[in-house]
């Protein structure tokens, strides 16, 4: 039977494998550069978020995606504390994998911590599972026009 259908594809989501700088590291002097490696290539869009102790965007323009891997160039901000590096990418499925981490930078000026805010790349519940959302209206109007096909013969 299994000659039958062939191999069936596995439908598994890309999982972070690393980062530079790593999830709690502590560094000298901010990174030129973060990036995020991933267990498979990712699709676009894709998005890496560096945000400074005071809650300044540390980013400098957007990301590039190289196959598994997302990277992102940073300003040249002299601020020492802990910095959040956020990703939000897609798997080569469809799924969109996020997440945050942090890293820590030793020299630099004091900066007051910006008030916790909600995230801005958070997502609501329709944005995260859209393609799930479409396959299933699709699959509601394909059982409705099988069902109604044969009331529409009998009429007429």
């Amino acid at each position: 039977m299994s000659l039958l259908l062939g191999a069936l594809p596995a439908y598994a989501h890309a999982s972070l494998v690393s980062t530079n700088p790593e999830n709690g590291a502590t560094v000298q002097r901010l990174p030129t550069e973060v990036s995020a490696t991933f267990s498979e290539n990712i699709g676009k869009p894709a998005y890496l978020v560096v945000t400074a102790p005071n809650g300044d965007d540390a980013t400098a323009g957007e990301p590039t995606v190289l196959d598994q891997k997302v990277s992102v160039r940073l300003k040249d901000l002299d601020i020492r504390g802990e910095y959040s590096l956020s990703y939000r990418v897609v798997s080569t499925d469809g799924h969109p994998i996020k997440g945050t981490l942090t890293f820590t930078v030793a020299t630099g000026k004091t900066v007051n911590a910006a008030a916790t805010a909600p995230q801005a790349d958070e997502q609501s519940f329709v944005n995260e599972h859209r393609t799930l959302l479409i396959w299933g209206a699709s699959a509601v109007v394909v059982a409705l026009g099988l069902l109604l096909w044969p009331a529409r013969r009998w009429r007429g």
